[in-house]
């Protein structure tokens, strides 16, 4: 069961704790889903998807930051984590493994591709309603 629970949390100004949790969300699916999702991106040849996950990687606050650089940080990230799961859910589930005798490939790329898309759209939804407040 997946469960979130929240062991440190500040909120540095007043109407900043939404934007707060969504950017402690994405850090959290960053270090848990990265590897998995870039291994998919690979096998697929989805090169421009594998651009975006790396530009996410790339993102960052600088010491001192507020409720706008947070949103602006999360407005980014929100685009870039479109143009991931908007590859995944135009991929065929099996088109990165296909055998050089024609076979399907193994179940478990399958798997990873769900996995991939549906972790995809939890932190997408968590942050877009965080951007809505």
């Amino acid at each position: 069961m997946n469960s979130i629970i929240f062991t440190h949390f500040e909120v540095p100004d007043e109407g900043a704790a939404p934007l707060t949790v969504a950017l402690d969300r994405l850090s959290a699916w960053l270090d848990v889903e990265r590897d998995t999702l870039g291994r998919v991106l690979a096998q697929a040849g989805q090169l421009q998807a594998s651009n975006a996950l790396e530009a996410l990687d790339q993102l960052h606050l600088e010491p001192g930051h507020g409720p706008a650089e947070i949103r602006e940080l999360l407005e980014h990230a929100l685009v870039l984590l479109e143009v991931l799961l908007g590859t995944l859910r135009g991929m065929s589930c099996r088109q990165g493994t296909i055998s050089a005798w024609g076979l399907p490939g193994p179940a478990a790329f399958d798997m990873h591709v769900r996995w991939s898309g549906a972790r995809l759209e939890d932190i997408t939804i968590t942050l877009e309603r965080a951007l809505a407040t």
